[in-house]
């Protein structure tokens, strides 16, 4: 079982490998905002737009979260010994989100853990453990949606950390007041690959008023949602309230703007996407020979901002052979409406 799914997650990603073959009439242009010779993670803004980029884990960099600087240098966020080196606080993670009141949620997907990181007294303010009951066994807590109307995170926990194992997705929801914490909708269809050996539940958003979660497998054709509200029930109220809502291409990262567009990180084009209940279409192409766009972020300065990360080359997704460029990018566009910060 373990190689066939291997085989058919080789196959499933095979596509992205060799970058943009194909160029479509753009109606967004996104320009390179900032390179690093490791690779990125997501980015994420503050109200105020300082701007924080969380580091692959399956990069080579030691630092898991930078600030990036007005003047385009980076530093450690928030310090060296929260977020560097092999004995940082910080262990890994894919994503954070900055609250309107100035607390950056970050999510450490080793240690199962939120740190609360207040930005303007610079100082930890809160520290959830996840616990284990909520988890399985190769968990893997992918990006999640901040609903700062109910004070919770809603997390995309994947699973199949290592890559292999057979998938069995789940949102975990979590209080960010009093750190309690549940498992609901695990094996759902709807969070589940479209494909044998494929990724389950990875691309997840809220929109701006906090009525609905979006979400989709990585490999998976199909966005889903279910009303925010939902998740102050049982796993029955989630399970029974998903509805479909468009469709999307294989992907990893998505947000929407406040018109209600969904920009999906179409790695099987190596382009932007979006998705409406009209269709799915591909709206603006990375530079040639780059791939793989993965996480957005909605920033102050009007910009959509995606990180290209060349994942698909990295030697955990291409049978142990590194194959990135080293020349890895932020970048920017004017998205087709208004979005806002936290998305």
């Amino acid at each position: 079982m373990k190689i066939l799914v291997k085989v058919a997650l080789a196959s499933a990603l095979s596509f992205s490998v060799i970058g943009n073959t194909t160029s479509i009439a753009a109606e967004v242009e996104p320009e390179v905002f900032a390179t690093l010779d490791k690779r990125w993670g997501d980015p994420f803004f503050s109200a105020d737009g300082r701007m924080l980029v969380s580091m692959s884990p399956l990069g080579a960099s030691t630092t898991k979260l930078f600030e990036h600087m007005p003047d385009g240098s980076i530093k450690p966020y928030p310090n060296e010994q929260m977020a560097a080196g092999p004995n940082s606080k910080i262990k890994s993670l894919i994503a954070a989100r900055i609250s309107d009141d100035g607390i950056a949620w970050i999510l450490d997907m080793t240690d199962h853990r939120f740190y609360g990181w207040d930005i303007s007294k610079d100082e930890l303010v809160k520290e959830i453990q996840l616990p284990k009951e909520v988890l399985v066994d190769h968990s893997f807590l992918q990006d999640y949606a901040l609903d700062q109307k109910r004070n919770r995170a809603i997390i995309a926990d994947m699973s199949q950390n290592d890559l292999t194992s057979a998938p069995q997705p789940a949102f975990i929801v979590v209080d960010l007041e009093s750190g309690e914490a549940k498992r609901v909708a695990q094996g759902h269809k709807a969070l589940m690959p479209e494909i044998e050996g494929g990724l389950a539940l990875n691309p997840i958003t809220i929109d701006k008023d906090y009525e609905w979660v979006y979400f989709g497998a990585l490999n998976g054709r199909t966005i889903y949602r279910v009303p925010a509200s939902s998740f102050d029930g049982d796993a029955s109220t989630v399970t029974q309230t998903i509805e479909e809502h468009s469709k999307k291409s294989f992907s990893d990262g998505m947000t929407i703007d406040d018109a209600g567009n969904i920009y999906v990180a179409d790695i099987e084009a190596n382009a932007i996407g979006l998705s409406t209940p009209e269709g799915f279409r591909t709206i603006g192409n990375l530079p040639d020979g780059q791939s793989w766009p993965d996480g957005f972020a909605f920033s102050p300065d009007g910009y959509l901002y995606v990180t290209v990360n060349q994942l698909n080359r990295a030697p955990a997704l291409n049978k142990g052979v590194e194959k990135g460029t080293g020349e890895y990018l932020i970048l920017r566009f004017k998205p087709l409406a208004p979005g806002s910060v936290g998305r």
